[in-house]
């Protein structure tokens, strides 16, 4: 039997999150961009993680660096979902079988699913799944319908239309997961919706601004110092250490020489550009949240209005989130240029200096872009 749930669609997105996100939020009745809920999450940040000299945070690499440009990810208080009235369960599972059982037992009550899979095992992906570092267990997709004669689940991912045919048997491998770090492996979960019944919600002229102080508190005041401009500031340090830190070559899980740096350069350009982030680290994500925010009618009416000053704040910053994007997508670009032309010499054919004083440039504007955002009192 063939069972997709109704009137449940799926939309190419940018982040696979907030694309998920957007996917259930509209099947509930709040249709919305996915910057907006992106936005409204409150999951935006920085983070940069240096283990050089201890064991890498990708077991069996030697992959020194991560740089994501989030500092949060969905749970059950999930921001978005407390902002609209929705209650967001989560369920996790040791046994694979028993995850696919529940989640059909949803799936019948037409109540579609985000679950958590590792990347590498989707067919319509095309990665080697023998390379470690191509293996994300933190992907997050929609569960939609399934075909038990067939034996396919219905599953809405990212950047693909419509909804991709996945065997059973694959998705279950992918649902269980146990490649690279334990914090990433899906370990069975999933995650479904149900919307408060009397439909109450905060304003949105008020619930958006938690969601922007929440970012302000990521960037600003974060509670380790990786993260935020604190995090900023070790990135930019960092980079300077680079012509000495990848100068070696590495044995890959294919058992051949590359050089770190041509495959660090390779990753960097991922993590800021390519991986679900919509360009330059989310950046470009946030702005269109932002810019969106400036033309919102529940914000420019009614009681719980903003003010000609608050108005003034946005458009002060989106600018500089702007210019902060375009200047992370610079630094990808610059990375993945030295790959492409000098494959395994590209470590002597980049400036350094000229990275460092790009990635200050991020530091001040993202710094400048915060502080006057946290003048968006609730």
């Amino acid at each position: 039997m063939k069972y997709i749930i109704k009137d449940f669609v799926h939309r190419i997105g940018q982040h696979c999150e907030s694309s998920s996100m957007r996917d259930l939020f509209e099947y509930y009745g709040f249709p919305m961009s996915e910057a907006m809920a992106f936005g409204l999450d409150g999951t935006m940040g920085f983070g940069f993680f240096d283990s050089t000299g201890q064991s890498s945070f990708i077991p069996n690499t030697e992959v020194p660096f991560f740089i994501g440009g989030k500092q949060g990810t969905i749970e059950p208080n999930s921001l978005a979902c407390r902002l609209l009235g929705i209650s967001l369960r989560k369920q996790s599972f040791t046994s694979t079988n028993k995850a696919w059982e529940e989640s059909i037992k949803l799936i019948d009550q037409d109540t579609p699913l985000l679950i958590r899979v590792d990347i590498a095992y989707m067919p319509y992906e095309d990665f080697d799944t023998e390379l470690e570092v191509a293996h994300f267990g933190g992907h997050a997709v929609t569960l939609g319908g399934y075909n038990d004669q067939k034996e396919i689940a219905y599953i809405g991912d990212t950047e693909f239309e419509g909804f991709q045919e996945v065997p059973v048997k694959v998705l279950k491998e992918a649902r269980s997961s146990t490649h690279g770090p334990k914090f990433l492996h899906p370990k069975n979960t999933q995650f479904s919706m149900t919307p408060r019944p009397d439909g109450k919600h905060p304003p949105l002229a008020a619930g958006i601004k938690l969601a922007i102080q929440q970012v302000v508190n990521n960037m600003l005041r974060p509670s380790m110092n990786f993260n935020g401009i604190q995090g900023l500031k070790g990135f930019a340090k960092s980079i300077l250490t680079w012509g000495e830190k990848l100068k070696k070559s590495i044995i890959d899980s294919k058992s051949e020489h590359i050089s770190l740096a041509h495959l660090m350069f390779e990753l960097i350009y991922g993590y800021i550009e390519t991986w679900g982030t919509g360009g330059g680290s989310f950046r470009r994500l946030y702005k269109d949240f932002l810019v969106e925010l400036n033309q919102h009618s529940e914000l420019r009416e009614g009681s719980r209005a903003w003010s000609s000053d608050e108005f003034s704040i946005l458009e002060e910053v989106i600018p500089l989130i702007g210019d902060s994007a375009d200047k992370w997508t610079y630094i990808a670009e610059i990375l993945k240029k030295s790959v492409d032309e000098y494959k395994d010499d590209c470590l002597n054919h980049v400036d350094f200096g000229q990275l460092h004083n790009i990635a200050i440039d991020i530091l001040t504007k993202e710094e400048e872009a915060f502080k006057k955002l946290s003048k968006l009192k609730i």
